[in-house]
């Protein structure tokens, strides 16, 4: 062993066992030479040639005992220190009566080349009668090391603790901190900006309410408080009334006092309080309205998926009838199922408003009639579609209309017989028996026919007359008087003499025998043809002013067939700011700015009643200004139809200022998502070759001087060190989980497949969920883009993470399939699934919408559906631009 670093040389020869002494001596001093396990070896003073080594020296310098010989002390020494320390030896030698010398630390080379650290311990002797030099060696090459290791930690952690704070120093969110008595011992820049102060020394050292208002901080301080008592991290939300502002703090303790990272969350507040306000508004809506708003799927079995509280109307609540998927399906009657379910299934293709009346059973059994009125929804982001509309409960009002209707009935019932009696109109009878009509003269007066010519009438002569259209009516209407007796009252078409058809009103009443049979019937007729031309004119006025004026508040136009403007309501005519004459019959293309009116040929052919698609014109005012208009157009007949014209200028520039916002939007995002994995690269970069690397050095070297050191440390700086050894362990994972996390492990060297199947092995060892990753064949060692490759990743581990944390599911897959030009990802659960009101995010939760924005980012597309069979799939999908 050598002595002590810090001894004087007459304390190391003390400790020694002074070799000249004992050679000099007896004759087992060559025994203890040959045997000490400390290398020896005696050599020439003059000269510095080695006269005799021991195996100590042979065995640690790696010459044999022959090679030793011919060897110098100058060979064995370091080029660069060999000369100044054999000088140093011929300094000092004392010449003391022992010859005995310090020790003095060299370098010395093994026969391999490597060099070692040595403290050597030379003495004069006399051998075999010439002066010569006995030198003990003692290897410090691990102390040497350890010193070294440990200066370097101590430079190395330096360095690690400047990039420290430089990290902290750019990271977004206002990081200070306080000591035990709430003083401010640490501050950011953004921590500055954030306490509204200019300089760091404006609060170091400053207990914290001196400078702010405790009394409009009681939050805060008392968020302080537990975490100092309890040593327990602490988040929180508090609202500052001096700054008016609000604040999320996370507060994090340690025995030297609590470090704070807060954000002033103003605006997120704000919003949330408007949306807030609003679903509430929607919310006091939806209960007030008598009628039931609904939502529901278009794929069988049309599950409800939102109904509103007036469902109460049918005797159930919201949970009892949202807890059945079948409950609409069952409620419907089974007269109305068939054609309820096809107006589901057929009238929503082309996405107009649809309206049906449909009965449904309530919970007491009662059937009630219902008026929906519904529109089919195709969400922009792919998921499926679904119908949203209003039922309105009518049964009360059917009910009346039946009453009335059979009021009416009653009554008509009433004025036929009453008019047969008074033999109103032209009389007519009619002998069964024999088959002979017989007419009054004004009947065949009216028809321009003589009635000398008619003096011999059988019913299939009547027959000729009637309208072709009209005869099995009339002849089913005479069947059911005579063998039924039910009430005989049409109205049939009669050709007269010049070939016209008119109305006539037939009503009779038969006489029957006590046999039941009929044997005489009489009645009268009665020209209406007058009447049904005025209710022709009647009917097509009133359709006429009703679609004219449906829309008062919009512009209205009667277009012909050659498309000339017949008329215009005011509001169109200020819409186009012409006069009425001038309008008037004015061609619709000289209103048209650009294209030719595309809406009323297909609607004119066909003469359909029904409202047209909308579409958008540019008309031209009469001061040549260009308006843009939303026009919806209905046929009338076959010669006409009316154009309803909105002004949509306000809402054009609406769109075109919210297209504008969506794009700057985008284009924001994909910088943010970009910036984003840059400085995660650099972050993550600069933790491994930085941080990572000192604090994992730091800790090596440290055990290594723990273990070199052994039992000479005091027992309280071993604990010190084994403590500070832990603590840099516990650094270093973390380095490595923060690592994990920003920079996906094999994700850049092997590619997305690996790093997956990495990230699934990792996810296996902390949740019971299994995962499964499915690779197509050949794709374990395709390599797409970084970016896409990095964003793909990401969106996987989000999608795994909230499948463990939410659907509690058993299996989860993950599913990549593609080309060197394709990317199909997919993670599928078999968990609760998602219902479809969270499939676009949850509100104050990015993850769905980071995991679109991500897709987005790299022009690819992501979409969260639920699972027909349970379960939920998050699909990525991804096309290169070249392909």
């Amino acid at each position: 062993m050598s002595a002590p670093k810090d001894c004087s040389p007459h304390q190391e020869s003390e400790h020694s066992a002074h070799p000249a002494a004992l050679w000099n001596g007896e004759q087992s001093s060559r025994i203890l030479f040959d045997a000490n396990p400390q290398p020896m070896w005696i050599s020439d003073q003059k000269s510095g040639r080695i006269l005799a080594v021991n195996g100590a020296a042979v065995s640690r310098y790696g010459y044999s005992s022959e090679e030793f010989l011919r060897l110098k002390d100058m060979d064995i020494q370091s080029a660069t220190q060999g000369h100044g320390a054999i000088s140093r030896f011929n300094e000092q030698d004392p010449g003391s009566s022992t010859g005995v010398r310090a020790t003095m630390r060299c370098q010395h080379r093994l026969k391999g080349g490597d060099m070692i650290d040595v403290d050597v311990l030379s003495s004069l002797l006399q051998w075999e009668g010439r002066a010569a030099r006995l030198v003990v060696v003692n290897e410090v090459t691990a102390h040497v090391a350890l010193q070294r290791q440990a200066e370097q930690a101590r430079r190395e952690m330096g360095a690690a603790r400047e990039l420290l704070d430089h990290v902290i120093d750019r990271v977004g969110d206002a990081i200070f901190a306080l000591d035990k008595e709430l003083r401010f011992t640490y501050l950011n820049v953004p921590a500055l900006r954030l306490l509204q102060r200019d300089r760091v020394e404006q609060l170091i050292g400053r207990y914290i309410w001196d400078e702010y208002e405790l009394e409009h901080a009681q939050v805060f301080h008392r968020a302080y408080d537990r975490a100092l008592r309890t040593q327990q991290s602490e988040v929180f939300e508090a609202f500052y009334a001096p700054w008016n502002k609000w604040f999320e703090g996370r507060v994090f303790p340690s025995p030297e006092g609590i470090s704070i990272f807060c954000n002033d969350i103003t605006e997120r507040k704000l919003f949330e309080r408007l949306l807030l306000d609003r679903e509430r508004d929607f919310r006091l809506l939806t209960e007030q309205t008598p009628a039931m708003i609904y939502r529901a799927s278009l794929e069988p079995p049309y599950r409800s998926l939102y109904v509103s509280p007036s469902i109460r109307i049918l005797g159930y609540t919201v949970s009892e009838w949202m807890a059945d998927p079948l409950s609409w399906t069952k409620a419907l009657h089974p007269d109305d199922c068939e054609r309820a379910v096809a107006a589901l299934s057929d009238e929503y293709v082309d996405g107009t408003d649809h309206q049906i009346e449909y009965r449904l059973r309530d919970a007491h059994g009662r059937w009630r009639h219902f008026r929906d009125r519904s529109c089919r929804i195709d969400p922009s982001d792919g998921s499926p579609s679904y119908v949203q509309g209003i039922a309105l409960d009518v049964t009360d009002l059917v009910e009346n209309e039946q009453a009335l209707r059979e009021s009416e009935a009653s009554l008509r019932r009433s004025e036929q017989r009453f008019r047969l009696a008074a033999a109103s109109g032209q009389v007519w009878d009619w002998d069964l028996a024999s088959d002979r009509l017989t007419f009054s003269e004004d009947f065949w007066l009216q028809l321009g026919v003589d009635p000398v010519s008619v003096s011999d009438y059988r019913s299939r002569d009547l027959g000729a007359r009637i309208h072709p259209e009209d005869l099995v009516r009339h002849r089913d209407a005479t069947y059911r008087h005579l063998k039924n007796r039910e009430p005989f009252d049409l109205e049939i078409r009669m050709s007269d003499a010049w070939g016209e058809w008119r109305w006539m009103q037939i009503r009779g009443l038969a006489e029957w025998n006590d046999s039941g049979w009929a044997v005489y019937m009489a009645g009268t007729t009665v020209d209406i043809t007058p009447r049904k031309r005025a209710e022709a004119a009647l009917r097509e006025s009133e359709a006429y002013r009703r679609k004219l004026f449906e829309q008062l508040a919009d512009g209205v136009l009667l277009i012909d067939a050659s498309n000339h403007i017949l008329d215009a309501n005011p509001q169109a005519i200020s819409m186009l700011g012409h006069t009425r004459s001038s309008l008037l019959a004015l061609p619709l293309q000289s209103l048209l700015a650009s294209q030719q009116p595309t809406i009323p040929s297909d609607r004119m052919k066909s003469g359909s009643p029904e409202t047209g698609p909308l579409t958008e014109w540019n008309v031209q005012r009469r001061d040549g200004t260009v308006l843009p208009v939303e026009v919806s157009a209905r046929a009338i007949d076959q010669r006409r139809y009316i154009a309803v014209l909105r002004d949509i200028s306000d809402r054009r520039a609406a769109q075109t200022a919210l297209l504008t916002h969506q794009y700057e939007l985008s284009e924001l995002n994909q910088r943010l998502m970009r910036q984003e994995r840059r400085t995660t690269q650099r972050i993550a970069q600069a933790l491994h070759d930085n941080l990572g690397q000192s604090l994992a050095v730091a800790r090596l070297n440290l055990e290594t001087l723990l273990i070199r050191a052994g039992e000479t440390l005091p027992q309280a700086l071993a604990e010190h060190c084994q403590h500070l050894s832990g603590v840099l362990a516990q650094a270093v994972l973390d380095v490595r989980n923060v690592l994990a996390d920003l920079r996906p492990p094999l994700l850049e060297e092997q590619g997305l497949a690996a790093a997956l199947d990495n990230e699934i092995r990792v996810a296996l060892s902390v949740s019971g969920t299994d995962v499964l990753l499915e690779v197509a064949d050949g794709l374990h060692r395709q390599r797409w883009p970084s970016d896409v490759e990095y964003s793909a990743f990401m969106v996987v581990r989000e999608a795994i993470a909230n499948a463990r944390l939410h659907s509690l599911a058993s299996l989860i897959r993950v599913l990549v399939e593609g080309d060197a030009h394709r990317l199909d990802v997919d993670v599928v659960d078999d968990g609760v699934g998602i219902a479809p009101d969270m499939q676009h995010g949850r509100a104050g939760h990015l993850g769905i919408v980071g995991m679109r924005e991500r897709a987005v980012s790299i022009g690819g597309r992501c979409s969260v559906t639920a699972e027909p069979g349970g379960g939920t799939r998050v699909s990525l999908n991804w096309v290169s631009s070249d392909s």
